[in-house]
């Protein structure tokens, strides 16, 4: 102990970088422009601000669909919105400020979950604790998590299933508040993200576990474990089913949330979907994601090396702990595919495992928290996904960098249309893994990221718009959103495209060629390159 004690400063100094550092890597680019579906969430609450319903429409989202087409129920991240756009308006930066906020908070409730379970234990309780905290903060694709607001969801979820573990005792039974605390942070999860269904089954994986583990008659193990989980978890089972009916009560489903993805019929659409996570790897960390892959996984066979060889010097409950940690990562890294395909081929699909990450980071916390120096494995596996999550932020800053840009331009641009002309700007759908100008084309032009409605003279498509628009065009769309009887088609200027060289719009096709929608394209896509754009295609 004595040498312990004169090694503290080490892993203490060497924790704080690596919380720096990812912490630097986050702020990096925070004050950019929203993206893709940000606009959707500030269009839709600043339009029910405009009209003074905010409250209104928040208190209805506990209680009524989104009328989205989905059945997403995520009431509580819909409130953080509504409190961020009272807080921050239109700034992006305040909102990912929230954002930031949540993911600090989750990795400290994870060490704190950590070295919660450890006390008395180990020494090495709370290096085990730094080791888990820093590791679900170095969550190698990050971008989607912490920069897209998308992501709230999961950051949400995540932090009230913590908070939820941390009210589960594991060593002793709950006491009324605590079994209050855990049913309030089981609804906060739920009205998150339906991610958070399996809670009450994780918890009562963990009590099972170290119940079983605790039982002094092998005999009857089985059943002291069934009746611990049914004393601490009764509650919270009842709850889930409560909730279950009310979702078949909103949308006829109690699960699923997509009507028309189709749930995977077999293992090998459930493998073919898990290969998504190659994608994910691939988009986020770049081109040496194979061998920033292999030396995470040798990694993280030393630490489960360095664990069975200790195996003697560790409690028989934090064994069960291991083991169904290793089980609750293991489900929810499998059930994301279960339910749809789990990346575009872009790369999206990264917060669905999120919550796997988090039970990968308590696992490694609680592997490598006995013996001296085990730490440092786990600090050089979160040191390693830093360096895949700079990969990941980097797109998505540059990504928000470049909107900022553009909606700046867009007030120059539309300026020089005429009240009785029409222009299209093409913007990509995705700039790398980050997403960019998708389900965001009316609102770029459009209050509140404009101080003026500009969708009279312009709006903003992506490269999948062209078949869409040549209707629009030609067959009196365009008339509705100029609000005039009539537009005549001669009046189309023409489709531009943004350069960032220009910092501006500049022209792409003219208008001649929108009425057949496959030679427009043809033409946009000769073009793009010479006249120095983004690549939207």
């Amino acid at each position: 102990m004595k040498v312990w004690a004169g090694t503290r400063l080490l892993p203490c100094a060497a924790f704080v970088l690596v919380a720096l550092i990812g912490m630097a890597l986050q702020v990096r680019g925070i004050g950019g422009g929203f993206l893709a579906d940000d606009f959707s969430h500030l269009d839709v609450i600043s339009r029910v601000d405009g009209k003074s319903r905010l409250w209104a429409w928040t208190f209805e989202r506990f209680y009524a669909p989104l009328g989205n087409g989905t059945f997403a129920y995520r009431p509580l991240a819909f409130l953080t919105f509504v409190m961020d756009w009272l807080a921050h308006g239109g700034s992006a930066t305040g909102w990912r400020a929230t954002s930031l906020a949540l993911f600090a908070l989750n990795a400290i409730a994870a060490g704190a979950l950590v070295a919660d379970w450890l006390r008395g234990r180990t020494p090495f309780a709370l290096l085990g604790g730094a080791v888990a905290g820093c590791t679900l903060f170095a969550y190698p694709f990050a971008g989607e998590i912490s920069y897209w607001l998308a992501g709230r969801f999961d950051l949400l979820a995540c932090l009230f299933m913590l908070l939820f573990l941390l009210a589960l005792p594991l060593d002793r039974p709950s006491t009324p508040r605590q079994h209050l605390l855990r049913l309030l942070f089981l609804l906060g999860a739920l009205a998150s993200k339906e991610s958070a269904i399996p809670l009450p089954f994780m918890g009562a994986l963990l009590v099972f576990g170290c119940s079983v583990s605790r039982a002094e008659s092998s005999a009857g193990r089985i059943r002291y474990g069934v009746r611990t989980v049914m004393a601490e978890l009764a509650p919270a089972l009842i709850v889930l089913g409560v909730y279950l009916l009310w979702r078949t009560w909103l949308f006829g489903s109690p699960m699923q949330v997509y009507p028309t993805v189709v749930m995977t019929h077999d293992a090998g659409e459930l493998w073919q979907r898990l290969g998504g996570l190659l994608t994910i790897a691939s988009r986020n960390v770049g081109a040496l994601h194979i061998l920033w892959a292999v030396v995470a996984a040798l990694l993280l066979l030393a630490a489960m090396a360095t664990c069975i060889r200790a195996r003697r010097e560790i409690p028989r409950d934090c064994v069960a702990l291991i083991l169904a940690l290793l089980a609750c990562t293991s489900l929810y890294l499998v059930a994301p595919a279960l339910s749809f395909p789990v990346s575009s081929p872009d790369g999206e699909g990264a917060r669905h495992f999120y919550l796997a990450w988090a039970y990968a980071s308590l696992l490694l916390g609680m592997l490598v928290a006995w013996g001296r120096w085990q730490w440092t494995i786990g600090l050089a596996f979160a040191a390693l996904m830093l360096t895949g999550q700079a990969q990941s932020l980097a797109q998505w800053q540059a990504a928000g960098t470049q909107m900022k840009r553009v909606l700046a331009g867009v007030k120059g641009f539309a300026t020089t249309i005429r009240d009785d002309q029409y222009a299209l700007l093409l913007l990509p759908d995705h700039i790398g893994v980050a997403l960019f100008a998708r389900a965001a084309q009316d609102a770029i032009v459009m209050p509140p990221s404009q101080h003026r409605d500009y969708l009279p003279r312009t709006a903003v498509m992506v490269s999948t718009d062209f078949a869409a628009w040549s209707r629009y065009i030609t067959q009196g769309e365009v008339a509705k959103l100029k609000g005039i009887p009539d537009f005549d088609p001669a009046n189309f200027v023409g489709l531009y495209c943004w350069s960032p060289a220009r910092a501006a719009f500049v022209p792409l096709t003219n208008g001649s060629v929108a009425s057949d929608a496959a030679r427009w394209e043809a033409v946009a896509r000769q073009n793009f390159t010479r006249a120095g754009c983004l690549a939207p295609f």
